[in-house]
């Protein structure tokens, strides 16, 4: 460029007068640059410059020849110098550098020595030689300026005259500070050069305006301009002056003949060159092939197209060609739904002569394919770049297909290294650089009008107007579209297919002014009806001589003008006129197409519409008024399930005999229908058992209406049996008209009788019909034509007399007619109640009574009675007519199971098509299962939209959400994992009515939100769905996993597909057609030591949680940890803030030691007194536990355990009640006396309600920390009572803190002298100072009395010391002692070793709630919602209380209040009764550690029982061996996560310490064996003549008759001695099954005295 050229220029820049500039700062705008002096480097020469910045790209610097094709161009990429340059050897690439965006100061230098390039950044150099005619750049005449940070606009404008590099004009604009650029020519010389122009410039370090206040949101660069901070949103997805709006999405329409392109080299321009680029976009097309985008400059290039409804790649960098084709299988992309492709090319050099490409392409997200390539190439370089299009597509380099793109693209966005192009934003802003040839529309606009829709039902109907085909698919499906404006004139033309004869095609009512206004489209009987009403007279036209039902494709026009008009069916036109005065046609509401939604009353002419009968078949070029309407757009937004995007009758045929039970197939559009009016079945494929009513002669069924019904057509059927000769069967009567319907038998036939206005007709059919055998009937009514028949006989056909045509009647009366209306009928509403009653008073008395005088009311039975469109009897027992009463009888027929389906695994599942369930839902299955939890059915939609149903611990969830909120509706059933078949029906009976009914059961919710559509999308999933899905389900479905079991009959919205059939559209592993149960069983021996068996659908488990082993069959070793002597403590934490409130507690683990005093383990509350401790005492297990009233002990005093030798200890607590059992030994239980003395004023001022219900508190509040071997307090420094020896799996409900604690888990810390061991010994050795094992210390249990029944042992509050739970104003009751610290030994005989008997899994029962009463623990406020994670409010309604935006089942008033199974049940109201007295005692407290004396008025005594009892045997007192224990499992509970909480224990600090101590056995010395066993023969003699004489005394004993009460009001928590597992088991304090009979209580108490 010449200097003259640029005067003018120059005086418009604001920065004219040159200086030197030592350093300045570029604020990055896009109007920023620096202009220097030109560069001529000659062949020796350089350039350098300092630069900092802290953005990633940027252009540096710029420099070029004027035009032909030399340049320099120096850039920021991703933080790395790059130098672009060409010296005519073609473009090369050098990059130099790594994060140089750090704020900090760095030097570039770029030297050219003839053939060597060379670029160096701070110190490091890279150099590339290339091979050139002319080692000269340019000349100084030619050469533009060097430009710093950017090029000024002028330059920008002319692309192609003055730039040998246009795409440099793409480039982001630098933003930083420039010092110090110094050139160097040929002379060696270095020269300072000064700016001669400059715009958005500051000088360096001044301050800037972003620095104090970036205002740029979401993205957006901020710059500090003259005018203070602005925001650059060029490169982000948001605009404005801040970036604060949301950019509208580019969008470009392509009809095939436009494309957008720039071709560099028609200009002389050098290509976009880079190492890295990327193509992404959005489209959408109904065709099949077309080019997409072509980038390339000679033989590298990239072309991207579609074909055969595949995304195909093709790549070619001057070597073999590469192809990547997307082409998942089922699936396509030319479907016209929008679908992203993203197009990544990587060059990576691997030596100076060959270079590694690397292509990667993806479609959705979902789909993507790589490849590569090597070849000779260095860099990526496009000088042509297409979209959409190109003038001949087929000579495309790499072409692979010869038309262009049809359809519509958006977001467009080509990145090369630091260039970010937004090709149709560029475009629609008209860029020097890019062009577009032909005319497009910055909108996506559908290309064809034509594309037609399917109505796949006859409820479909069409929401609003564009184009498109669309195929209803179903007869209660329809699109709704704007009003058709037409009040003077109009026109309507569509194209139909369809080969079903009947359908209503499209109708629009009048406004609320209009005088019956209304227009009507209707297919019957294969021939085309126009209705028309101006309000002057309705005019009906028939418009087809031939029937259009035959599969072809018709075109339907009709033109309106005032009262005349044309209506052309193909080639034959009907003109028409209405009748009347009335020219205009006020319209008013939708415009439906294909049906009509529930509850549009259409009028009595429109026969279609009153029969139910939706149009099945396919719809396109929608034109109204001239403009087209996208049916297909309206489909989408609607109901896309049943109104498809494409036209074929392909679908349910009857070749494959789909009709059951003898029902009749007929081939319908895409689609068979099945008659079943002959059969005792219903459903699509006559597959359900029909409603069948029994009729007495005095009952009756009835539908009533607030407002008179009139049509011109019904269609009748049902069938019947009697051996009555007369009846009545059906009738209509009408408070205001005389009109009637009546069909009855008179002598065994049928004779019809119809009124309109003062005419009768009556009409015979049958002979003998009184022969108690079915018969079916069908009535059809078509205005006066009347067409009754019986059975398969010839119809019997006949016309009404006089001019009416129309049936005025209210209510419809079924097996006689009721002159009293009866409020208590089951399925009336109270609103229904009242309304009915004014029904029946206004009807004539004489109508009723004269009907009912001549006609007998019907003795007999009725099914499958349908009435235009509706079956009643089965809504009727669906609940779904409100206004419906019901007296006749249901009966219950056999269950019909068909199509089932097994999914054999937890990961099985199917995906069926779209549940189309739009504006309806109609869902019916069975299924059977042993499993408790599973995922049936889900089905993903629309925004928030979507339906599932699972099975949540044995019951079944329905979980949905129409947009507004989740709502979840359970059953009110038991437990439905029997094994047995249960019927599921889910079903809206409106919009804003949902219904679940499992078996006879019906849970309904009204919903009050404005949505009443459900719009879902994708896969109908059956039994689970994928792995990776579960995670992305609505927060609201909890299962985890799939359904394990049979699933059979299923109907979906008048659809019965076979989940197992071929024409699935994807069907996982291990589904399987039939129903097979179980293949492995439990058996006896599945499980080892004790371990219990659950059976599953496909195999069994084994639950070891009450064994202290583990294994899938209990019999490996459990983790174990040694406590040895220098004392240890280890504790686990539940999680602060998460401590669960138990009313059930199972504690199982086993254990050796040799000590006679220790505390193994205990359980404390976070924020009350509540606790649980496990201790020795005297070598003898015992349990202590308070749930806020007083300490319950129970324990096992017939067996020591301090004998170095493994026991297992299993301890169950539910409520007040607690069993415990050692080893193989008999089950202890307790059940705490159930009252208060009245002196306790302190406890019924806590209850709230001021009444005391006679209970024990059952709920362990805030379960917070576990202490493992001892207990200590806060402010303890030591162990209290150290347990030494061995423990091994530990299992407190469902929690292993000794495998967490191997595991090293966070909340578990272990201190002191605790070790790991890898096995358990055989036993522990005898240590000193313990005792030595001897028969004496391990006396077998005997059949007596249990602790705390038969002996006297008392045990003071070792945690609480108050009695309730609320620790306000509690005081603690503090025991002195009495000073009586008397040992007696009592010799205890021993028994026959225990029966060994395996362990089940126990189930104590918990006290149900009654029917309105709510849940409560045993909280001071007993507030609604305690101590579960669910409320009850006053209404039965179960909500979650962590989902705010749960809605859950609301029942009416005839059912009761659904209980989740979490729900913590109060015991309040429930009859108990006080066991007797116990006795008061001084022992060593096994809860505190001090010895206390209880006193008479603080303890209240409790009742011992045991489970098992057994017949009177021979007392062996020599048989003291055990038997290994043989310990099991019960099912083990959720897991509780709580939080850590640390808090001071209330012991009793004031309790004396007895002074008496135990004595002690000493050490046996080996070397005087003899004098030992001196002594050990006299004490053996000693003890003979002792056991003789306790002989002799049992005896005279046993011949006394025993007595044994049961206290059968308690429910307690046993541990059963039965191998077989409880489902619903309850211990109800009977004598548990086995050989032992009750015992009788000694006559003297043998009591044991404890210090």
């Amino acid at each position: 460029m010449g200097a003259s050229s640029w005067l003018c220029w120059f005086l418009a820049v604001a920065l004219t007068v040159s200086r030197a500039v030592s350093g300045f700062l570029l604020e990055g705008s896009p109007t920023s640059f620096a202009q220097f002096p030109r560069w001529v480097p000659g062949a020796n020469g350089s350039l350098e410059f300092e630069f900092l910045t802290r953005e990633p790209n940027g252009l540096l610097l710029y420099t070029d020849d004027g035009g032909s094709y030399e340049f320099f161009e120096v850039k920021l990429v991703e933080g790395a110098v790059r130098l672009h340059y060409n010296m005519g050897g073609g473009a090369r690439l050098l990059t130099v550098g790594r994060g140089l965006n750090d704020g900090v100061w760095h030097h570039v230098k770029v030297s050219r020595r003839h053939d060597r390039t060379h670029l160096t950044v701070d110190g490091v150099t890279e150099t590339r030689v290339l091979k050139a005619l002319n080692h000269e750049f340019g000349s100084p005449e030619s050469n533009s300026f060097v430009y710093l940070g950017g090029l000024p606009l002028l330059v920008t404008r002319q692309v192609g005259s003055r730039l040998t590099l246009p795409v440099v004009t793409l480039e982001p604009r630098f933003a930083g500070q420039f010092r110090e650029l110094v050139y160097m020519g040929a002379d060696g010389v270095a020269r300072k050069q000064n700016m001669i122009a400059s715009q958005g410039i500051r000088e360096e370090g001044s301050e800037g305006g972003c620095q104090a206040h970036d205002p740029c949101m979401n993205g957006g660069r901020c710059y500090t301009a003259e005018q203070g901070p602005l925001c650059d949103c060029s490169l982000i997805d948001y605009e404005g002056t801040y970036c604060e709006k949301e950019r509208q999405v580019e969008e470009i329409t392509f009809r095939g003949r436009e494309y957008v392109w720039w071709d560099l080299r028609r200009t002389g321009g050098q290509p976009l060159a880079s190492q890295n680029d990327q193509l992404s976009f959005s489209f959408k097309t109904r065709h099949p092939a077309g080019v997409l985008f072509f980038s390339g400059d000679g033989k590298d290039y990239v072309n991207i197209a579609l074909r055969e409804g595949g995304v195909l790649v093709t790549l070619d960098m001057g070597g073999d060609p590469l192809k990547v084709t997307v082409r998942p299988d089922n699936v396509r992309f030319d479907d016209n739904q929008w679908h992203t492709v993203s197009v990544h090319r990587t060059v990576k050099e691997i030596n100076g002569h060959t270079s590694f490409c690397t292509l990667s392409v993806s479609v959705d997200g979902l789909y993507s394919k790589k490849g590569t390539t090597a070849g000779p190439f260095s860099q990526l370089s496009s000088s042509r770049l297409h979209l959409g299009g190109a003038d001949v597509p087929a000579l495309l380099p790499g072409a692979e297909t010869r038309s262009n793109f049809i359809g519509c693209m958006r977001k467009a966005e080509y990145r090369a290294d630091s260039v970010r192009l937004d090709l149709i934003r560029t475009a629609r802003q008209g860029s020097p650089l890019l062009h577009v040839k032909g005319k497009v529309d910055y909108m996506c606009l559908e290309v064809e009008a034509g594309d037609p829709v399917s109505f796949t039902t006859q409820e479909s109907y069409l929401d609003g107007p564009e184009n498109g085909v669309v195929k209803f698919t179903r007869p209660d499906t329809a699109l709704v579209l704007p009003s058709w404006e037409a009040a003077r004139q109009g026109s309507v033309s569509f194209k139909m297919r369809t080969t079903e004869p009947n359908g209503l095609l499209m109708y629009n009512s009048g406004s609320m002014a209009a005088q019956g206004d209304f227009f009507a489209l209707e297919l019957l009987e294969g021939h085309l009806y126009l209705h028309l009403n101006l309000g002057s007279g309705s005019r009906r036209v028939k418009a087809t001589n031939r029937r259009v039902d035959d599969g072809w494709w018709h075109e339907v026009t009709l033109n309106r003008d005032a009262q005349a008009g044309r209506i052309t069916v193909d080639e034959g036109a009907n003109d028409f006129t209405t009748p009347g005065e009335s020219h205009r046609l006020d319209l008013d509401g939708a415009l439906y197409v294909g049906g009509v939604s529930t509850g549009v009353v259409v009028p009595p002419e429109v026969w279609t519409g009153r029969l139910g009968l939706g149009y099945v078949g396919c719809m396109r070029d929608l034109v109204i008024n001239g403009l087209p309407a996208d049916l297909a757009s309206y489909a989408k937004k609607q109901d896309s399930g049943s109104i498809v995007s494409f036209c074929h009758s392909d679908g349910g045929s009857c070749s494959s005999s789909p009709c059951m039970h003898g029902g009749t197939c007929r081939e319908g559009w895409g689609r068979f229908i099945c008659d079943c009016s002959h059969t005792a079945f219903v459903g699509p494929t006559c597959g359900k058992d029909a409603a069948t009513l029994s009729f007495d002669g005095s009952q009756f069924v009835r539908v009533f209406s607030d407002r008179e019904s009139n049509t011109q057509a019904e269609d009748i059927t049902f069938r019947f049996r009697t051996n009555q000769p007369t009846g009545l069967l059906l009738a209509t009567t009408s408070p205001q008209s005389s009109d009637k319907l009546e069909l009855a038998l008179q002598a065994g036939k049928l004779r019809l009788t119809v009124k309109l206005g003062d005419r009768d007709k009556v009409v015979h059919a049958g002979n003998g019909l009184n022969d108690q055998q079915w018969h079916s009937v069908r009535l059809t009514r078509r205005a006066t034509q009347i067409t009754l028949q019986v059975d398969k006989e010839a119809p019997a056909i006949d016309h009404t007399m006089g001019r009416h045509s129309v049936l005025q009647y209210r209510n419809i009366h079924i097996g006689m007619i009721s002159n009293k209306w009866r409020p208590s009928s089951t399925f009336a509403s109270p609103a229904s109640t009242s309304s009915a009653s004014l029904l029946s008073s206004s009807i004539p008395s004489g109508g009723a009574s004269s009907n009912q005088g001549s006609i007998p009311s019907f003795i007999g039975q009725m099914q499958s009675f349908y009435i235009n469109g509706n079956y009643l009897f089965e809504m009727a027992r669906a609940g779904h007519l409100n206004k419906m009463e019901v007296t006749a009888v249901f009966g219950r027929g056999a269950q019909v199971v068909h199509h089932p389906v097994t999914f054999k695994t937890k990961t099985a599942y199917v995906a069926l098509p779209q549940l189309k369930a739009y504006a309806s839902t109609n869902i019916y299955f069975q299924f059977k299962t042993l499993q408790p939890s599973g995922l049936l059915m889900y089905n993903g939609g629309k925004g928030h939209d979507f339906l599932a149903l699972e099975l949540v611990h044995g019951h079944v969830h329905l979980i949905f959400n129409l947009g507004d909120r989740p709502v979840r509706i359970r059953d009110n059933k038991m437990a439905l994992n029997d094994n047995k078949w249960h019927v599921v029906t889910v079903s809206r009976p409106s919009s804003l009515q949902h219904t679940l009914m499992v078996d006879d059961n019906i849970a309904t919710f009204t919903s009050g939100g404005s949505s009443e559509n459900l719009d879902l999308q994708g896969f109908l999933y059956l039994g689970g769905v994928p792995p990776e899905m579960y995670t992305k389900l609505p927060r609201h479905v909890v299962s985890r996993s799939g359904f394990e079991g049979c699933m059979a009959s299923l109907d979906l919205n008048g659809e019965a597909p076979d989940p197992a059939g071929k024409d699935v559209p994807i069907m996982s592993n291990h589904v399987y057609p039939g129903c097979e149960g179980p293949i492995t069983k439990c058996h006896k021996n599945a499980c080892a030591n004790g371990g219990t068996c659950v059976q599953l659908w496909n195999s069994y488990s084994c639950n070891c949680d009450l064994t202290s082993y583990t294994g899938p069959t209990c019999s490996d070793e459990s983790t174990s940890y040694e406590f040895g002597r220098g004392t240890g403590l280890m504790t686990f934490q539940y999680p602060e803030g998460r401590w669960p409130d138990s009313r059930r507690d199972m504690l199982a683990l086993g254990f050796m030691t040799n000590q006679d005093d220790a505390v193994v383990l205990r359980l404390d509350s976070a924020n009350s007194n509540d606790y649980m401790e496990l201790e020795i005492v005297d070598g003898n297990i015992f349990v202590v536990y308070n749930m806020g009233t007083e300490d319950h002990p129970i324990g096992e005093v017939m067996s020591k355990v301090n004998d170095g030798l493994y026991h297992v200890v299993r301890f169950i607590r539910s409520g007040p009640n607690a069993t415990v059992q050692i080893d193989d030994y008999e089950v202890r239980e307790k059940n705490p006396r159930e009252n208060v003395e009245l002196s306790d004023h302190k406890v019924l001022k806590k209850l709230r309600s001021g009444i005391w219900h006679g209970h024990q508190l059952s709920v362990f509040n805030a379960q917070s920390r576990l202490q493992i071997g001892g207990r200590r307090s806060r402010r303890a420094a030591s162990i209290e009572r150290p347990f030494q020896g061995v423990m091994s799996g530990l299992v407190l409900n469902g929690e292993r803190p000794l495998d967490l604690a191997a595991e090293r888990d966070h909340r578990v810390n272990v201190q002191g002298d605790v070790h790991l061991l890898m096995s358990l010994p055989r036993g522990l050795p005898m240590q000193g100072g313990s005792f030595d094992f001897n028969p004496w210390q391990r006396t077998p249990p005997l059949p007596g009395p249990s602790p705390g029944e038969g002996d006297d042992l008392v045990f003071s509050g070792a945690g609480s010391g108050c009695d309730m739970d609320d620790e306000d104003e509690c005081i603690p009751v503090f025991d002195t002692g009495s000073g009586d610290d008397l040992i007696t030994p009592v010799y205890i005989p021993p028994t026959l070793p225990p029966v060994t008997k395996p362990f089940p899994g126990p189930d104590i029962p918990t006290h149900g709630v009654g029917v309105g009463e709510q849940p409560c623990d045993d909280e001071e406020d007993c507030y609604t919602g305690s101590g579960s994670g669910e409320f009850h409010t006053g209404n039965g309604v179960v909500t979650d209380g962590d989902h705010g935006d749960d809605m859950d089942l609301e029942f009416s008033a005839t059912h009761h209040p659904i209980l989740s199974p979490e729900v913590i049940h109060s015991e309040e109201h429930r009859d108990h009764t006080p066991p007797p007295h116990g006795f008061e005692t001084t022992k060593k407290d096994p809860g505190s550690g001090p010895t206390t004396t209880s006193r008479p008025a603080t303890v209240t005594p409790s009742r011992t029982t045991t489970t098992t009892t057994q017949p009177p045997r021979t007392k062996q007192p020599w048989a003291t061996s055990t038997t290994p224990a043989t310990p099991t499992s019960r099912p083990q509970p959720p897991p509780h996560t709580v939080t850590e909480y640390d808090y001071d224990y209330h012991a009793f600090e004031n309790g004396e310490k007895s002074d008496v101590k135990e004595d002690r056995i000493d050490v046996i010395d080996k070397g005087v064996g003899g004098s030992i066993a001196l002594i050990i023969s006299i004490i053996a003699g000693v003890l003979i003549i002792v056991i003789l004489i306790i002989l002799l005394i049992l005896k005279f004993k046993g011949h006394q008759d025993g007595t044994y009460k049961v206290d059968e009001s308690k429910n307690y928590e046993g541990i059963p001695t039965m191998p077989t597992p409880m489902i619903n088991g309850q211990g109800n304090g009977t004598i548990k099954p086995g050989d032992r009979r009750p015992v009788k209580k000694q006559s003297k108490d043998v009591k044991e005295w404890y210090v």
